[in-house]
This record gives C-alpha cells, structure tokens and sequence, in this order.
C-alpha cells in the first residue's frame, strides 16, 4: 500500500514520528484512534470545506502539498 501523506495533515501520532515503508505508516494510521486535523485550518475540514482524513487529502485537492515525512521508495 503507498500512502501520500499531505504536509497539512495532522494527528496525535504525528509529531515525532518517522516511517521507513509505506507499511509502516498505513499501519500507524490504520491504528489511529484519533481525529485528524488541518494545519492550515486547525479543523476536521481543509482550507476547501473537504473532510481531512489520509484517504481524502489527495494529490487530487488543490490545498495538497507532499509532505517530507512520506517514505519513499528506494530505487
């Protein structure tokens, strides 16, 4: 599974960590108790009046921007 983690997208479990694979983060994030939140809005919602969630905040919305912590794949 690849995840594509937006800058913006915020949760408890967030600060501080780091993952190595891909896996790594679906599993923190399929795990995930908390609410997720926007740091441009610091709300459930984003900056265009969409739902902030892993599987929503796409590259496919205009307020994405790639965030370092994404793993990447190694070639």
């Amino acid at each position: 599974m690849t995840v594509d983690l937006c800058h913006s997208l915020r949760w408890k479990g967030y600060v501080g960590a780091s993952w190595r694979t891909h896996e790594e983060l679906a599993a923190a994030l399929s795990t995930s108790d908390s609410p997720f939140s926007c740091l441009h809005t610091c709300r459930s919602w984003g900056p265009d009046d969409d739902l902030v969630a892993p599987e929503s905040c796409t590259r496919d919305r205009p307020c994405f921007t790639p965030s370092p912590k994404t793993p990447r794949t190694l070639a």
